[in-house]
């Protein structure tokens, strides 16, 4: 025997309100996928030891182009020199142990002292420039855009 009494509209079908949650969870789930999937490339931030991480993954891996990612966009030179790293260091197995980041020249220049230990136990450690544009942080590799080659220091006898 079942009751007269009805829900109106939206409500007075069961099957209704499990659909609404259906819709709700595919939606929480496409947006997390989406989140998930966006890595520490352009346009997101990343904080100083993320960055240094990152820098010794790419060292790890061997891998170029990742190194030229965490390179200030549009630098000259961030190419030759993440080869040149990848080429001297690259896949040693460095686990990071400590990153350490002083800020001793503003907000938006770092340095990030970097020890870590390479797959045969051997210490590594490194300080990484580090320079801030748009709330992401970069390596210092390559030379800025533009920017004037630096010479030696002259000195001229009398």
């Amino acid at each position: 025997m079942t009751s007269g009494f009805r829900l109106p509209g939206l409500w007075s079908d069961m099957k209704t309100p499990l659909r609404i949650v259906r819709i709700v969870c595919t939606t929480a789930v496409a947006a997390l996928s989406l989140t998930a999937c966006d890595d520490q490339g352009e346009g997101k931030a990343r904080d100083e030891r993320d960055t240094a991480v990152a820098y010794v993954k790419a060292i790890n891996d061997r891998d170029v182009p990742a190194l030229v990612k965490l390179s200030p966009p549009g630098n000259e030179g961030a190419e030759q020199a993440a080869r040149e790293l990848v080429g001297s260091q690259g896949g040693r197995g460095l686990r990071v142990d400590d990153v350490r980041v002083g800020h001793e020249f503003g907000p938006d220049t770092a340095d990030a002292r970097l020890r870590a230990t390479d797959k045969e136990g051997r210490p590594f450690s490194e300080t990484l420039t580090l320079t801030r544009r748009g709330g992401t942080w970069y390596v210092a590799l390559g030379t800025a855009p533009g920017s004037m080659p630096k010479s030696p220091a002259q000195t001229s006898r009398p």
